[in-house]
């Protein structure tokens, strides 16, 4: 009896503890925050500690997912995560589409709609800014000074022919930071102008993909004299020790990063209260961080800023145009790189042959036409962006867009080929 009676104690306070255990687990998993992101440790780190400090019945778990493998997960994994917060505003507006986005309080959000023509936040309110990074020129001072040449200060001085080989171009369909850097190269110019820039531009660089070293390594190393990058990567070798400088053209490209709630997050007040953090002023004032360096979207904390930082909502800026959507931004960095950068090598021995026949002093005005033809666009800015193209590159297929990819380097190729053998008839005459 007494065996038997240690034996049901024994159980109960079994039962009990178990008991015990499953609510503690319970209590644990619903005090967590799932946010998904692409940022790194340096940068979540801070946040964690001061969303854990402000919030001290939460704890952040952190599920690093790159842009290109976040929508699939997404997809296959409803009701894991409760905040994305990343750069990638394709991916947002992907989400929101697909209705797998909440609501978030408009309360929060203290940025305004746009700024400088760039969309910070969803219309729709399912996704808002929280930081902005800005796309300009990282410098080696020292290399210019020894070249004597000035500085570039404006995207034009990029077609200096001094500056052959000398600038680090990342390429806009590697490389994700550089998806609406054609598009504000091209702003606030005629649509001919901008493309004799962007033809010029393209016989200067040294184009870097996705695989290759930082653009500020290029520069640094001596590899490039200029290099087009984001702030906060040139503001981090230059913490580093780096003896670089950076400077943000009179148009920049900005790019928002956003936060959002998932439709269905398991942790909804945990996922509010973060969402919340992010957008306050003490989640804003942390991206002035040493290590983050970034822009925050609350114009109120550059009143906190640290000596020296820059300040968007205070820069100057000249006459721009309406910044292109993801879309359309799309169609314009493919049609870039098919009708120019696929064939660099030729359009460069193009313009060295021709510098070769005014040096030889054959038909100057006939020099001149060539030169026109290859600076101009091979299409018209409506026939770009048609309706047709815009189908074909919101198609889930490819098929289309092959096409088209191959139709503008076939057009391309026809009209350089045409002007060598225009150049090549001046060059053999008398």
């Amino acid at each position: 009896m007494t065996s038997r009676h240690h034996l049901a104690s024994a159980f109960k306070k079994l039962l009990l503890g178990g008991g015990l255990l499953l609510a503690s687990m319970i209590a644990t998993a619903a005090d967590k925050v799932v946010v998904m992101t692409s940022y790194p440790q340096e940068m979540i780190s801070q946040f964690e500690a001061a969303f854990e400090q402000q919030f001290p019945e939460y704890r952040l778990e952190v599920l690093w997912k790159q842009s290109n493998d976040a929508l699939s997960y997404l997809n296959q994994h409803k009701g894991e995560v409760d905040v994305y917060w990343t750069p990638s505003r394709q991916n947002f507006s992907q989400l929101a589409k697909q209705g797998l986005l909440q609501q978030l309080n408009p309360s929060w959000i203290h940025a305004p709609t746009s700024l400088h023509s760039t969309l910070l936040n969803d219309p729709q309110g399912l996704y808002a800014a929280t930081e902005i990074a800005g796309l300009g020129m990282v410098i080696a001072p020292a290399a210019f000074e020894k070249a004597k040449l000035r500085p570039p200060q404006h995207w034009q001085d990029l077609a200096n022919p001094a500056l052959q080989g000398q600038i680090a171009f990342p390429l806009p369909s590697k490389v994700g930071f550089a998806t609406g850097l054609i598009d504000a190269m091209l702003r606030g110019q005629s649509w001919a102008d901008g493309w004799g820039m962007l033809t010029r531009i393209t016989m200067n660089s040294r184009f870097i993909d996705s695989a290759s070293t930082f653009i500020t390594d290029e520069v640094a190393s001596g590899r490039a004299m200029v290099g087009l990058t984001m702030d906060f990567f040139a503001a981090s070798a230059i913490a580093k020790g780096a003896p670089l400088q950076y400077r943000y053209p009179p148009i920049v490209a900005y790019s928002p990063a956003h936060v959002a709630i998932l439709q269905q997050a398991p942790h909804q007040a945990a996922a509010e209260a973060f969402a919340q953090f992010t957008l306050s002023p003490a989640g804003q004032r942390l991206l002035f961080t040493p290590d983050i360096r970034k822009l925050p979207v609350d114009p109120a904390v550059y009143a906190q800023r640290p000596a020296g930082y820059f300040n968007p909502y205070a820069a100057a800026t000249s006459k721009e145009d309406a910044v292109r959507d993801v879309i359309a931004q799309n169609i314009l960095n493919t049609y870039f790189e098919a009708s120019l950068v696929k064939h660099q090598a030729l359009l460069q021995s193009l313009f060295v042959n021709i510098t070769f026949a005014r040096h030889l002093k054959r038909d100057v005005g006939r020099i001149s036409d060539i030169e026109q033809q290859l600076l101009q666009p091979l299409l018209t800015e409506q026939a770009l962006f048609s309706t047709e193209n815009i189908a074909a590159f919101q198609a889930s297929q490819s098929a289309e867009r092959e096409a088209l990819i191959k139709q503008w380097s076939d057009l391309a190729k026809t009209r350089y080929q045409a002007a060598a053998n225009a150049l090549q008839a001046l060059l053999g005459s008398q």
